[in-house]
């Protein structure tokens, strides 16, 4: 029943209390008539992950009302959420920290909130920073760098990547290859005159070719729209799941 029917049912009730059609007229229990209840718990498979790893967070909800009408709003303050609904899988960021998962739900005219903390570790992973712009001479840029994996701790290995488009006034093709062969073909990134720098950041599966120890070349290619000096910034790397070191070829 919503707000402004209840009002009205609760006047009525007390007017034929005043005029004597029905007794025993007791406000605080008409009040109570139609009070909901909602009430939330999170329970996360693991409150502990290495920076990339994920886990399944799980709202438990009682509600007195219609469970079809509630609707769940998910945050975090950093990594990501996938999903939605009752059950969510939460994504770690590159960055190690505790970070909380807020859930919010709402139905009929009441609102809960619950939140969890999820600890973040280094764990096995390469991370560079280089902060190395594309050279902007030339349609087609690449900067090459040479990995040197020492050991591999899971078969799912990633590579994570943030681009920043700063002068650019268009987008470009981003191609990335192991040992030359391609992980990414002629990807979009970009956009046509952004009103700030725009920063583009995706998660690549290596694992066919990053299968064992060993040197590999990786090199980061973009075919560009419009030649500009600093347009193009190669902000972080972050390759998920084993160790090692990373240097760049010039």
């Amino acid at each position: 029943m919503k707000t402004q029917e209840l009002l009205s049912y609760l006047q009525i009730l007390c007017l034929m209390c005043a005029i004597g059609l029905i007794s025993a007229c007791d406000t605080s229990n008409l009040l109570s008539i139609d009070e909901e209840m909602l009430d939330i718990d999170l329970e996360s498979e693991s409150q502990t992950l290495n920076i990339g790893d994920t886990t399944t967070i799980k709202a438990t909800v009682n509600y007195s009302g219609d469970s079809a009408a509630l609707v769940y709003e998910w945050q975090a303050s950093a990594g990501r959420i996938v999903g939605s609904g009752e059950n969510v899988v939460y994504v770690a960021p590159e960055s190690a920290g505790t970070y909380t998962i807020t859930l919010e739900v709402s139905g009929g005219i009441v609102t809960a909130r619950a939140d969890i903390r999820i600890e973040v570790h280094i764990g096995h992973a390469i991370v560079a920073m280089p902060n190395r712009y594309w050279q902007g001479n030339t349609f087609t840029q690449t900067l090459t760098y040479q990995l040197n994996v020492e050991e591999l701790f899971r078969d799912n290995i990633t590579l994570r990547y943030e681009i920043l488009q700063d002068t650019a006034r268009a987008g470009a093709f981003l191609t990335i290859a192991l040992n030359g062969t391609p992980v990414i073909r002629n990807r979009a990134i970009g956009a046509v005159q952004p009103a700030e720098p725009l920063l583009i950041a995706d998660d690549v599966d290596v694992s066919r070719i990053l299968t064992a120890p060993g040197n590999y070349e990786l090199s980061l290619t973009l075919e560009v729209v419009n030649v500009m000096e600093d347009a193009w910034l190669l902000r972080k790397l972050t390759l998920i799941g084993v160790e090692g070191t990373i240097s760049e070829i010039r």
